[in-house]
């Protein structure tokens, strides 16, 4: 049973404002460009796992969770969590190209790319292990004692691991079903029932990652991104007001609501209100009516009146800081 699914990633969504905002030649939108493709790889690895899981059919009862966030000494976040009658299974799911070695001493993952290219990592050995100590201590704290397994999952064979330690379990995608199918009952410790209430108790703990605004870090400031709206269909930023749309003067596309996606992307940028000033400047516009309009009709959450309202997204309000 699969009780909660990952949902919509938020840092992909930031990522991509972020891409689409950011001149190409500002000094870190390459390492923006590549925080992007890497986290689209961590997505693309978790939707092999789930789509894995989805497809076994196990004989034992048990209760997946995806993507919990968590909070005990400090918050920590499990890809994947398995609850069955006798203990608990965290997954963590990594996708990262190239040979893998698993240094012990200082822990510590050394990726080779497949252009040679040499990046020291943390080791997932270490994050496993700090996060079933984690959650051990959030269950302890709920009253809850149950022993703890971590799996480490690598995406894809493509993927080299080299001296990998035989004190953690280990396995590709692929493997996933048979792994999941040929773990042996065990003395229960818990029942279906207690087991739901703990799916429950998490799943009311769980917090929602939320990013932090780009432009609150300072490498990212507002001034340096690009104004204007975005064209979907091409992907150019500068798309005009023309007989109540917006038309691009690319590759003439037109698109009735094309400037909503423009005030969400300052949301993410600053995690703040939106004013008339500020509308008609990110819309790249001079009428302060059309700006007010446009505003009003997205049914964003109004605050003061006349030169003073600031218009408000609800989604920014639970910005993390």
């Amino acid at each position: 049973m699969i009780l909660k699914t990952r949902g919509v990633s938020l840092e992909r969504e930031r990522l991509e404002v972020l891409l689409r905002r950011l001149p190409k030649t500002h000094a870190l939108y390459k390492d923006a460009k590549e925080d992007y493709y890497n986290d689209s790889a961590g997505i693309g690895g978790e939707q092999r796992f789930d789509d894995y899981v989805a497809s076994s059919r196990l004989p034992y009862p048990h209760i997946f969770l995806h993507n919990v966030s968590l909070r005990s000494f400090q918050a920590f976040q499990l890809d994947s969590l398995m609850i069955t009658p006798w203990c608990l299974y965290i997954f963590e799911v990594k996708n990262m190209s190239g040979r893998l070695r698993f240094q012990q001493s200082p822990l510590q993952l050394i990726q080779t790319k497949d252009d040679g290219s040499v990046i020291g990592r943390k080791s997932p050995i270490e994050q496993i292990d700090t996060n079933e100590w984690l959650l051990d201590e959030w269950l302890r704290a709920s009253g809850v004692y149950m022993p703890l397994r971590s799996v480490l999952v690598l995406s894809y064979p493509k993927q080299i691991p080299e001296n990998v330690p035989d004190t953690h379990t280990i396995l590709f995608s692929h493997q996933l079903p048979m792994f999941l199918n040929k773990l042996r009952s065990e003395s229960a410790v818990t029942d279906l029932s207690e087991m739901a209430k703990l799916a429950n108790k998490i799943l009311a703990a769980h917090s929602d990652y939320v990013p932090k605004p780009i432009c609150s870090n300072p490498a990212y400031p507002l001034q340096a991104m690009i104004r204007g709206v975005w064209c979907v269909a091409c992907g150019r930023i500068g798309m005009k007001r023309t007989y109540g749309t917006w038309l691009c003067p690319f590759c003439g596309e037109s698109d009735k609501h094309a400037h909503v996606q423009a005030i969400q992307d300052w949301h993410r940028l600053t995690g703040g209100p939106i004013t008339n000033r500020m509308c008609r400047e990110v819309l790249q516009i001079e009428d302060r009516h059309l700006a007010k309009r446009l505003l009003r009709d997205m049914d964003l959450k109004k605050k003061g009146t006349f030169k003073g309202a600031k218009y408000v997204l609800e989604a920014s309000c639970s910005y993390r800081l």
